[in-house]
């Protein structure tokens, strides 16, 4: 079972999947959570994995989110992580049965299982496949 990720160990991998998702294209912090890669506006979030369960993951989407071209969730390591267009994270949002959070209205809980690649977001149990974003760039490489 993977330990919890060390905060500085989180901002290394954070620097290295952008620089992975960017390709050629400039990498500039664009405040809150956010990077501008080349043209786009990406907002990032990772995660450490959860001792009893390390394939499952859990974010949340909040109006900050929303003001991004792409979310990126980071499942602990360089090598798992999902860039999604904001469509699919917008629709998730705005689902009528979206779970949400229990002392923050605005945001809405999602969860991850790295092994199936998918997204649980609703009840019951609606889910979105996450396999087309799963290492996916912006920098064309």
């Amino acid at each position: 079972m993977p330990p919890p990720v060390p905060p500085g160990q989180r901002e290394r991998i954070k620097e290295e999947v952008l620089t992975a998702i960017a390709g050629p294209l400039r990498v500039r912090s664009a405040g809150q959570a956010k990077y501008r890669v080349g043209p786009h506006l990406v907002h990032v979030r990772f995660c450490s994995p959860q001792i009893a369960r390390p394939s499952h993951y859990k974010f949340n989407i909040n109006p900050n989110t929303l003001s991004a071209d792409f979310e990126l969730w980071i499942c602990g390591a360089a090598t798992r992580y999902y860039l999604i267009p904001m469509s699919v994270i917008a629709a998730m949002y705005g689902h009528p049965a979206a779970y949400v959070d229990s002392r923050y209205p605005k945001i809405r809980v999602v969860s991850i299982n790295t092994d199936d690649h998918v997204a649980q977001y609703a009840s019951p149990g609606v889910r979105v496949d996450l396999t087309p974003y799963l290492l996916a760039t912006l920098g064309g490489s």
